[in-house]
């Protein structure tokens, strides 16, 4: 049985994976669609677009790699975070293998964008804060994976 320190690090993530899918579902959606524009009819295209403008050139621009990238977090790691927050939450044993492969999965994907953002043809002004925007890509999947180390984590 779980201790309560640890119901306190299952809520966290539980609440984490929560905002990545809303996340997911509106910003990650909008760059999928190819949305991020000044002028976008969607007001998650137009944050985006100004966001990268800002702080992160490789966002406004939206290249084709990034387009796919976040089509798999709209449609694919959105779904994924609310199947494994609800499975975390209610304590369900078959949540392991949802949150292994979704941590294995994001860790790889953000090894690629990290490396294309900070080395690539667009990095981004101030590298602090592109890598502060993503930090909890990086964090989440590796706390998961400890949290799933066992059966019975506690």
């Amino acid at each position: 049985m779980p201790t309560s320190g640890s119901r306190f690090w299952d809520w966290v993530i539980v609440v984490t994976l929560l905002a990545m899918a809303l996340a997911a579902f509106t910003m990650d959606r909008s760059a999928a669609l190819d949305l991020c524009a000044a002028d976008s009819a969607d007001p998650f295209g137009r944050a985006l677009w100004g966001y990268g403008e800002r702080y992160d050139p490789l966002v406004s621009n939206n290249p084709h790699f990034l387009r796919v990238m976040s089509g798999i977090s709209a449609f694919v790691f959105g779904p994924l975070e609310l199947l494994i927050a609800y499975g975390i939450w209610k304590q369900r044993p078959w949540v392991r293998t949802p949150a292994f492969a979704w941590s294995v999965a994001m860790l790889y994907s953000m090894v690629v964008h990290t490396i294309v953002e900070l080395w690539g043809p667009m990095p981004p002004p101030n590298p602090v804060i592109a890598v502060s925007a993503y930090a909890a890509y990086i964090v989440v999947p590796i706390a998961l994976l400890w949290r799933m180390r066992r059966p019975a984590a506690d």
